[in-house]
């Protein structure tokens, strides 16, 4: 069984994906179960290759979806995509940056 220090090594050699999607006329509904498949099948990936769904976010008016993807490839990210069935027209990979909290 792997250990905590072991999952957390593994999490922090991982990158940041953003999944984009085309699905015009695609309500929030089917969103969530398109969303909730990709997230299923990356919890049951192969060869203990992490891959995780952070988030989602669909643009109802343009008939446009993104979602956030921690993986340690690309290759794996685009797996899961097909894997559960869900159309996608790029996956790319990003570099994050958040904020600084300052003192």
């Amino acid at each position: 069984m792997e250990s905590a220090h072991l999952r957390a090594a593994k999490e922090l050699c991982v990158a940041t994906f953003l999944v984009l999607r085309q699905l015009l006329g695609l309500t929030r509904d089917q969103y969530a179960a398109a969303h909730q498949a990709a997230s299923q099948v990356a919890r049951q990936a192969d060869s203990g290759r992490s891959v995780r769904v952070r988030e989602g976010f669909l643009i109802p008016n343009k008939g446009w979806a993104i979602c956030v993807f921690s993986a340690e490839s690309l290759a794996d990210v685009t797996a899961v995509n097909e894997r559960a069935g869900v159309p996608f027209t790029e996956v790319l990979e990003v570099i994050e940056l958040r904020p600084t909290e300052e003192g």
